[in-house]
């Protein structure tokens, strides 16, 4: 048997308190169990933690403690009274709370509470009642409707909230306005920036059509310059201008259409001189323009020196990269897709042929007969009164330009050739 002093028993620090659901079980209707609900609200609403035990305490100091006042029956009265607390034990609390508190209001409404809970208003009671919220008034009982003290009290909370939704309503509607005048701003703004630059595009879209035409303009006329002008024009200016300055050189004209070879068809040199204008204008140079369109070097090379016709296709990739014509383009190189191998043949054998004697040299004498003075072989005149006709070659190509003008017929045009070829 142990002689060691036990424990003392520990005792449940949490106070016991009764829940909602247990009060509405047992009171006898749910009128008393608002009552009652409505009672321990005020408790704990003015009071606190320890509401009962503060009750007690201001009993005794304000002298309205009596005999038998404990906090066994205050709490019993509060959770166990089946109709809710008596009216006495209501005063009780009702006085006992804070001078602060509406006790009129608070007890008219209590008046209210416990007549719907008991059926009957407190004995000795002659004040004014208030019937809770969404209880029908009693008929004939003026007494039974809310107090005005509750009435000035429901409308000074109604007109507070009243002005806090006003504020805010009109707040709203002041950052809506402002945001929409902001809005309206900024959409006068874009639509002014709209307009400036619509303006500016008009421009530049006029500015390129015109560069455009210009650049189609000059190509064409280099096109009636090869195909109209004597081979030996091209390289003589009619005016000697002065160089350009070094900050003027960006493009060099006259660079790529200097590579034209001369014993090409005129409808290929033709072909050949659009399209070095238009990379000269361009800016590009034959390997960035192979490069670009996608075309072999050396097949761009021949291209731009009339040594071959390009294909539908190079023909469409180089209209894209010179942003030429190409209506223009592909009449061209039908144009000169259109020559036969019969005439490049001749053209090579007409150039070839057709050489023109140097000023000064005589010519080889071979198996000359008699040594007359008279003999033009061997004594040719030193000054001939008339020009020497022009080469045949060059005839051959200005008989063709003219054709190719539309000056002469069909017929006129072969009968002149082949008695151009005859003199061969």
């Amino acid at each position: 048997m142990s002689t060691g002093q036990h424990p003392a028993p520990r005792r449940n620090a949490r106070p016991y308190a009764v829940d909602e659901p247990t009060i509405r079980q047992r009171c006898a209707n749910p009128d008393a169990a608002e009552y009652t609900l409505y009672m321990r609200g005020l408790i704990d609403a003015y009071l606190g933690v320890g509401g009962q035990a503060k009750i007690l305490e201001h009993a005794r100091n304000r002298g309205l403690h009596y005999p038998g006042l404990n906090r066994q029956k205050l709490s019993e009265q509060l959770s166990r009274y089946r109709l809710g607390p008596t009216w006495e034990m209501t005063e009780l609390i009702i006085a006992c709370l804070p001078d602060s508190c509406d006790h009129a209001g608070i007890r008219a409404l209590a008046a209210g509470w416990y007549q719907c809970a008991r059926g009957q208003l407190p004995d000795g009671y002659n004040g004014p009642v208030s019937r809770p919220p969404g209880k029908p008034g009693q008929r004939n009982v003026p007494e039974s409707e809310p107090a005005i003290p509750v009435l000035q009290r429901r409308v000074a909370r109604l007109q507070e909230r009243l002005k806090a939704e006003t504020e805010r309503h009109v707040s709203n509607l002041r950052a809506s306005e402002n945001a929409r005048n902001e809005a309206v701003r900024q959409a006068t703004q874009l639509e002014a920036q709209f307009h400036q630059t619509r303006d500016e595009l008009l421009r530049v879209r006029t500015i390129a059509a015109e560069v455009a035409t210009i650049r189609e303009e000059y190509a064409r006329q280099c096109v009636a310059l090869e195909l109209v002008a004597a081979p030996g024009l091209r390289s003589t200016p009619v005016i000697d201008l002065p160089d350009l300055p070094a900050a003027r050189r960006r493009v060099r004209f006259g660079l790529l259409v200097a590579g034209i070879d001369t014993q090409a068809p005129p409808a290929r040199r033709a072909l050949a001189r659009y399209l070095c204008v238009y990379a000269e204008l361009t800016g590009v140079s034959p390997t960035e323009l192979a490069s670009r369109a996608d075309i072999a070097t050396t097949v761009t090379m021949d291209i731009l020196a009339g040594r071959l016709v390009p294909t539908a296709a190079h023909g469409t990739r180089l209209t894209t990269v010179l942003t030429c014509e190409p209506d223009t383009l592909r009449s061209l190189i039908g144009a000169a897709s259109s020559a036969t191998a019969v005439d490049e043949h001749f053209w090579s054998i007409a150039g070839t042929v057709d050489t023109t004697t140097p000023p000064g040299s005589a010519p080889i004498v071979e198996h000359v007969v008699g040594l007359d003075p008279d003999n033009h072989v061997a004594h040719p005149h030193p000054d001939p009164t008339t020009a020497p006709p022009s080469p045949i070659a060059d005839r051959l190509r200005q008989v063709a330009a003219v054709y190719q003008q539309g000056l002469i017929s069909d017929g006129e045009y072969a009968e002149q050739r082949t008695r151009i070829l005859g003199e061969l």
